[in-house]
């Protein structure tokens, strides 16, 4: 259900309201940065998403229905735009099945909620493009594997593969910042 305030600002971006438009920004701006910054390779790369999908969605108002809620319905143009980007820029890879790695549902040697998130948003970036798209839409959109294939034009295999890979090298710089840590205490300590 729309509150009043969406609704406002819906009809006002509906009619090239500049105050309507200058609302939408501040309240789903960070909502939009946030998803371009975790599809894209850089900052730079994070902005000119952001901008692109900012004046879709402003020029795109009339496709907008009642029946989703705004955030959401902005929330799916930007991880579609994303992906749409991703795509145009050619960057693919094809990963074999017989690389997939193991399960990755085994205990972990430490406590990863520990971890600062700014290390852990470094460690996503780093990621070659594909995995990191696959990650994304699978562990932080929620989006199931079948449906992400169709959105980045591979398979299901492939999609899979790139998920574990990009677990695999998570768990491998997460244990890594472990270590440096406890290295760290163990010098402070001496």
């Amino acid at each position: 259900m729309l509150t009043e305030k969406e609704i406002e600002i819906i009809e006002g971006c509906r009619k090239g309201d500049e105050a309507s438009q200058k609302c939408l920004y501040l309240t789903y701006g960070p909502l939009i940065k946030g998803i371009c910054v975790r599809y894209a390779e850089d900052i730079q790369e994070a902005e000119d998403f952001f901008h692109d999908i900012f004046i879709f969605i402003l020029t795109h108002f009339e496709h907008f229905d009642k029946i989703t809620t705004l955030g959401g319905w902005m929330r799916t143009i930007t991880i579609n735009k994303c992906i749409d980007f991703l795509r145009h820029k050619r960057i693919r890879s094809t990963i074999p099945m017989s690389s997939l790695v193991g399960d990755f549902n085994d205990a972990a040697a430490h406590d990863y909620d520990g971890i600062p998130m700014r290390e852990l948003q470094s460690f996503i970036s780093q990621l070659p493009v594909n995995q990191r798209t696959a990650f994304n839409l699978y562990i932080v959109d929620g989006i199931k594997q079948e449906e992400i294939a169709n959105m980045m034009q591979l398979t299901q295999n492939n999609v899979s593969t790139l998920i574990s890979r990009a677990r695999t090298t998570l768990r491998k710089k997460i244990n890594d910042f472990w270590n440096k840590e406890e290295k760290n205490e163990h010098q402070y300590e001496q």
